[in-house]
């Protein structure tokens, strides 16, 4: 999509899977009238999953400006002529202190209003809970006016409302949330399967290792790590250099690294090679033909096919305005020479999913790709009808 940036500012990756719209800002008014709109803050809160009431009310307290806040009629100001680059840099920070994890960095956190009125971000990815800087003004306004009790892929919701067990059902339901909370995140966690065996206990693992997977699954699977020295080299991130330090490799070449890594056989190593073969918009149907062979080289299970599919979806996410028309092409090519299945499509069109892009790139790709599934279904009922003639 243009105008897309990810959502950590120290994070140059183009494939990195967090991203928001880059802020707008309109200047209206003269004199002591002036002020600053802001079009797209609607936009930007919902990838960052806080209500856009929050970032204007930051923006104002750095300010020392004051706001409109107009939910409602869903307008935004914040009073005086700002720029937006230093809005921007603003909300940089604002994400720092409300929206990433305090321990791994991940933006995949809930803002949670405890028994004592201090706010805490609970982390998805790492499973840690880290306070928020409760001296800053905002913070006082959140307490005052908590995130909406909405449930996130229907399985979770906010743990309680204005810091009152009372408002959420009584005392035992409400001694019993944290921990029902919390085994819900962990089991929409789990949704990102992370080995081909596909289980995860329904208790979150806290284990150094298990924890550092889960970020490196959330991130999707491109650099992670901070690369220190000691730290054990991903075999995931060493595939993504050797394409991309090797752009003329032959896909026995790629394979064969793939090979000395022990990736042959896992599927996620398909999305680390979609992403850097296929990171050319203006070629990526045509290759689709040359580089069939290294897609259907690492197995052709359920999991393989719906894997290469995931790792064109973010293709299309990283490029949505100039690929997202393309994704009837794109699917095509790949049913054309055999790489993914037909089933495989039918199944992936019946429901947009996260586990590959975000929730709403999901939904425009899907909407895209509906004349390419529809064509399918056609032709499925057309061999149908044959059959039973």
């Amino acid at each position: 999509m243009s105008g897309q940036i990810n959502i950590r500012r120290d994070t140059t990756d183009q494939f990195y899977r967090y991203k928001m719209p880059r802020l707008q800002g309109k200047v209206e008014g003269k004199g002591n009238g002036i002020k600053t709109v802001l079009p797209n803050i609607i936009d930007v809160s919902r990838a960052l999953s806080r209500p856009p009431a929050y970032a204007t009310k930051f923006f104002g307290s750095e300010l020392g400006a004051q706001v409109n806040i107009d939910d409602k009629n869903e307008k935004y100001i914040v009073n005086g002529m700002h720029e937006v680059p230093k809005l921007q840099d603003l909300l940089f920070t604002f994400i720092d202190k409300y929206v990433l994890c305090g321990n791994c960095k991940n933006p995949e956190t809930d803002l949670i209003i405890t028994r004592e009125h201090s706010i805490i971000r609970r982390c998805m990815a790492c499973g840690q809970c880290t306070d928020v800087d409760m001296r800053h003004r905002l913070s006082t306004y959140i307490i005052k006016n908590p995130p909406p009790k909405e449930k996130k892929g229907g399985q979770h919701a906010s743990a309680t409302t204005n810091g009152n067990p009372a408002q959420d059902g009584g005392s035992s339901e409400a001694n019993s949330g944290d921990d029902k909370d919390f085994e819900l995140l962990a089991g929409d966690a789990a949704n990102l399967r992370l080995d081909d065996d596909d289980d995860w206990d329904i208790q979150l693992d806290m284990s150094e290792e298990a924890v550092a997977e889960r970020q490196r699954v959330l991130s999707g699977g491109i650099k992670l790590s901070a690369g220190g020295e000691d730290e054990e080299a991903d075999p995931y991130d060493l595939l993504g250099d050797f394409i991309k330090a090797n752009r003329d490799a032959s896909d026995r070449e790629i394979f064969e690294k793939a090979q000395q890594l022990d990736l042959d056989k896992k599927h996620r190593a398909l999305v680390v090679v979609i992403m850097c073969l296929f990171d050319e918009p203006a070629s990526v149907v045509k290759n689709v033909a040359k580089r069939d062979k290294i897609l259907m080289a690492f197995g052709d299970s359920d999991k393989h096919q719906r894997a290469i599919i995931g790792g064109f979806e973010r293709v299309i996410e990283a490029n949505m305005d100039k690929l997202l028309p393309k994704a009837p092409a794109i699917f095509k090519a790949l049913f054309d020479e055999e790489v993914v299945e037909e089933d495989a499509f039918l199944e992936w069109g019946k429901k947009p999913s996260k586990k590959y892009v975000d929730k709403e790139a999901a939904k425009q790709i899907h909407r895209a790709a509906q004349p390419f599934i529809t064509w399918l279904e056609e032709a499925d009922e057309e061999d149908s009808d044959e059959d039973s003639a």
